[in-house]
């Protein structure tokens, strides 16, 4: 039925400039999402923005998590919905990015841990050579690509981070309880892997993973952020087992001209903050 009703991609914007606006979607972890925050992100971005990229973990692939399990929640369910999210974006930005965070790669690993090198083989030969979900969902939609940062001098290729001019974005699997930890010891990683992995000079880092929201003015001239999530909030997160950090949910954007970042442009909207539907008493 979404097939049926698709309108193509979104046509591009018509400006004046090589200024370049660039929206950030945080960690959804459909079927988990905030339907509402999303509609919000979607009402103010939509027909504003030059590109869009998803930094990763757009499903939560609940199913075939290794944790212990409160919900039923089919994989067919969940995949129906990122489905209609991810055609809606296509819809709605003339041009999207998607890194493929943690969750997203659950499936790929379970396959390739539990099944026989043919049968893995026989599987990757049927979805154009791969075993993620989301970069065989994103072959369907002419506007959305996966991220495929290409290591120099070697056949390898990174699919969970990705350079848009002097800006980097990426989905470590990296946490920490105390704020910024995990922010400034990946900046650290990139700096210290920038030859090894082929990265240039970066003056924007935008992280996922963490749910949580941070701007850091770094060094002399870069800018350190952790751009949120728009989950709701789970049942493991209010168990007498207290650990981490609590979610903060919004969005983040950031403007380029010719591949160079104006980091006075970088802004976010923090909807916990906001009476809106997602303020229920």
């Amino acid at each position: 039925m979404m097939k049926d009703r698709y309108r193509g991609p979104a046509k591009l914007r018509k400006k004046n400039s090589n200024r370049k606006r660039i929206l950030v979607i945080p960690d959804l972890h459909i079927p988990f999402h905030d339907p509402e925050m999303v509609a919000a992100m979607l009402a103010k971005e939509a027909g504003h923005v030059d590109l869009a990229i998803c930094i990763g973990d757009i499903g939560d692939a609940y199913s075939h998590s290794r944790f212990a399990k409160y919900e039923n929640v089919p994989y067919s369910h969940e995949w129906a919905e990122v489905t209609a999210l991810m055609q809606t974006f296509s819809e709605s930005f003339p041009k999207v990015k998607v890194i493929v965070g943690n969750h997203d790669a659950r499936l790929r690993k379970a396959i390739a841990t539990h099944l026989t090198v043919d049968m893995v083989e026989a599987i990757s030969s049927m979805t154009g050579g791969t075993l993620c979900p989301i970069t065989a969902l994103s072959k369907k939609f002419p506007n959305i690509e996966v991220a495929k940062h290409e290591v120099p001098n070697t056949s390898h290729s990174i699919d969970w981070l990705l350079v848009e001019g002097d800006a980097l974005l990426a989905h470590p699997e990296k946490y920490s309880r105390v704020p910024g930890s995990a922010l400034r010891f990946f900046q650290e990683w990139a700096a210290d892997n920038s030859a090894a992995i082929g990265l240039d000079a970066i003056r924007l880092v935008v992280m996922g993973h963490t749910h949580t929201m941070a701007v850091f003015p770094w060094r002399s001239d870069s800018l350190l952020v952790e751009c949120g999530c728009l989950c709701k909030t789970q049942g493991y997160m209010t168990g007498a087992r207290i650990g981490g950090r609590p979610q903060r949910r919004g969005y983040i954007w950031f403007e380029q001209e010719n591949g160079v970042t104006d980091l006075n442009s970088v802004g976010w909207r923090w909807f916990d903050v906001e009476d809106g539907p997602w303020r229920k008493k």
